[in-house]
């Protein structure tokens, strides 16, 4: 039997592909598993973003006082946030939905006289007296766009009033969830390494910390410039007079999580409200985003999440389309942290396999002769 690199790799992907054949034929044991496993994700990932959200303040607090007390402080903190947010600032957010939710058919209506207008637009009827841009194919096409961007704008409404729901029916858990990862932060390491070689030992504590930090800087970073996006584009919506300017810049503060298509997502209703206006509004709208993103992208970000990541902006862009296509937006949140994951797991272990190959050569060589 050959025994070539190629046709180890090959027998490899071989058994990968048959284990996994098999597995398929057997699913009465695997689908209660991945039953519990899907039950788990949620509020394990959740439980995992406020982690690293709560434990610089924990950190802080700890060296003065016991861990215990520092996340009862953490905790109540919070809890205060909250309670600020739902006096202050829901209840204008919940009037500019409902105000919203009454005016969709204006609205609506309004966008359709905006694409009438357009369609008798002198230089668009000189084009449409070719047949293949005929001012019917444009007028239909945009109605079809327009239709597909708000059915998807109500898709992702749904989804997040879904995750909502699904976060409040978890809300008895995740507390509970996060005082343990808080509390037993620094043994998390020593317990992964207790099942390995001593010999691995360094290797996979020098390999966590480095996750650790990149993905604490990314979730943490996220949550910041989100906070300032939604800022920035709430006061742009205000200096234009563009209506619901705090329900609006909710909506970009949100979308901001997702990398780079975030801002694009968060533009798409603020047009649509801004073209009920005039389509001047609409670029108005559309050049606060812009600017919004700029001083986000390339003034707050580098400051506070730095380049740890270290994933090309096109790997971040494809990856997201493609992982947004199959999974939905939960996968376009987290797929960049994911990647970085698996990016950092798999250099190491090709660093440690070069080094070793390298230990395993000849201890001396003959010195040539002058």
């Amino acid at each position: 039997m050959p025994q070539g690199k190629w046709f180890r790799i090959g027998y490899g992907i071989i058994v990968v592909l048959l284990i996994a054949f098999l597995a398929s034929k057997v699913h009465f044991l695997f689908d209660p598993l991945g039953a519990v496993l899907a039950a788990l994700f949620v509020p394990v990932v959740v439980s995992g973003m406020f982690y690293y959200m709560f434990r610089p303040a924990v950190r802080l607090l700890a060296r003065r006082i016991p861990i215990s007390l520092s996340i009862l402080i953490v905790y109540l903190a919070v809890i205060g946030l909250i309670f600020l947010f739902s006096s202050l600032v829901w209840p204008p957010i919940r009037q500019q939905s409902f105000t919203l939710v009454d005016n969709f058919p204006e609205i609506l209506e309004a966008v359709r006289k905006w694409l009438i207008s357009l369609q008798e637009h002198p230089w668009i009827q000189n084009i449409g007296k070719e047949e293949t841009f005929s001012t019917e194919n444009i007028a239909s096409q945009l109605s079809s766009a327009l239709g597909d961007i708000l059915n998807s704008v109500v898709g992702s409404v749904r989804s997040l009033f879904n995750a909502i729901m699904n976060f409040f029916l978890l809300l008895g858990l995740v507390p509970f969830i996060i005082y343990y990862m808080l509390r037993e932060d620094n043994k998390f390491p020593a317990l992964v390494t207790r099942f390995l070689p001593a010999r691995l030992h360094k290797e996979v504590i020098s390999a966590m910390t480095e996750i650790d930090a990149s993905i604490g800087s990314f979730i943490l970073g996220k949550v910041i410039t989100s906070l300032v996006m939604g800022t920035l584009v709430f006061c742009g919506y205000l200096i234009i007079d563009l209506p619901y300017p705090l329900l609006l810049g909710l909506v970009a503060a949100i979308t901001n999580v997702i990398p780079y298509l975030g801002p694009l997502l968060a533009g798409i209703p603020a047009v649509i409200v801004a073209l009920t206006i005039s389509p001047f509004a609409a670029i108005e709208a559309c050049i606060v985003v812009v600017i919004s993103n700029q001083i986000e992208a390339n003034l707050i970000a580098p400051r506070i999440m730095g380049k740890k990541l270290n994933v090309h902006p096109l790997t971040i862009m494809l990856l997201i389309i493609g992982i947004g296509a199959i999974i939905g937006p939960l996968g376009m949140i987290i797929v960049v942290p994911t990647y970085s994951i698996v990016k950092i797991i798999a250099i190491r272990i090709y660093r440690y396999n070069i080094a070793k190959r390298a230990d395993k050569g000849p201890t001396s060589m003959s010195t040539p002769d002058a």
